[in-house]
């Protein structure tokens, strides 16, 4: 199989590159923003994006770049439409025209968090222009792609990135330097390890599924218990850990959340159990895994 993994600079795609390598298939990676060896340079939003991918005569498409600043979004409509629904959608078409699968990476955000985890088949009603943008783009997907696309939704994605922009990162300096810690004690969703969640991606696409796959953790929680797992997992102190309502005024923060969010991944269990490993498992793998200097991942506690 010859991938192009559309974001191969960020967590996802870093994840993605390494399991396609690993699992024998030739893979091209590409970065917008955030130069990185061994990756080519390419803004989806230029006229020749599509050419470029054209060439590269892959038979998957993979998907994880967006912007994905929520409040960004709430902000700029415009630009979140553009990112996260007219780029990709334009790649997806030139892609079928060569026969090319395409796997576009959306999120729990498409729902309005009252009633999570949400299944496959559970009617979306997003919250912020990001839900929104998102919800459009795997519509127009399924209309015009049909089979030949695959919708895999995740959330809280965390883990070993070159950037050390995730929630955990964010979580590891604050501790780490001994600053407190507040996170909201009424979000609740499902920690999603990266190398997972790219991994199942990959033998999602190598078994040519299509529709909708959900590719996030077992384990359902709140960020504040999230932070204090983190915590215990790198020796470092929670006490400084705080939970607050998201009902509070956040500054910054304008954009809706789901609550009770979440997904449940019936499908992926069905075929690949126990492929995601919830945060006990894969902190440890984390910690090991910056610990021991593997490159190219940021070090939080270095």
């Amino acid at each position: 199989m010859k991938a192009v993994v559309i974001g191969g600079s960020g967590q996802i795609g870093g994840w993605l590159l390494r399991h396609l390598a690993e699992r024998g298939h030739q893979a091209v990676g590409t970065y917008a923003t955030v130069p990185t060896p061994g990756l080519f340079p390419l803004d989806t939003a230029e006229p020749g994006a599509a050419a470029w991918v054209q060439n590269q005569r892959p038979d998957v498409i993979f998907y994880p770049a967006g912007f994905t600043w929520v409040d960004g979004c709430e902000r700029d409509p415009a630009k979140a439409r553009a990112a996260n629904l007219d780029q990709p959608l334009n790649i997806a078409r030139a892609g079928a025209e060569i026969g090319a699968r395409f796997v576009y990476f959306s999120t729990d955000y498409l729902f309005d968090g009252k009633h999570g985890p949400y299944t496959e088949d559970a009617t979306p009603h997003p919250l912020s222009e990001y839900g929104r943008a998102k919800l459009e783009a795997e519509e127009r997907l399924a209309d015009e792609l049909d089979d030949q696309a695959l919708i895999a939704r995740t959330c809280w994605v965390y883990g070993p990135e070159r950037q050390g922009k995730n929630f955990a990162y964010q979580a590891l300096r604050a501790l780490k330097a001994g600053k407190p810690l507040v996170c909201p004690s009424d979000q609740e969703a499902n920690p999603s390890y990266g190398p997972d969640v790219a991994l199942a991606a990959v033998v999602c696409a190598e078994a040519s599924w299509g529709g909708v796959v959900h590719l996030a953790g077992p384990d359902y929680m709140d960020r504040a218990s999230f932070a204090r797992q983190i915590a215990a997992a790198f020796g470092l102190d929670g006490s400084g850990i705080k939970g607050e309502p998201t009902a509070e005024p956040t500054p910054g923060v304008i954009a809706g959340r789901p609550l009770a969010g979440g997904l449940k991944s019936d499908r992926l269990g069905h075929y690949l159990p126990g492929v995601m490993r919830g945060p006990r498992e894969a902190l440890a793998d984390f910690h090991r895994r910056i610990s021991s200097g593997e490159a190219p991942w940021a070090n939080p506690l270095g």
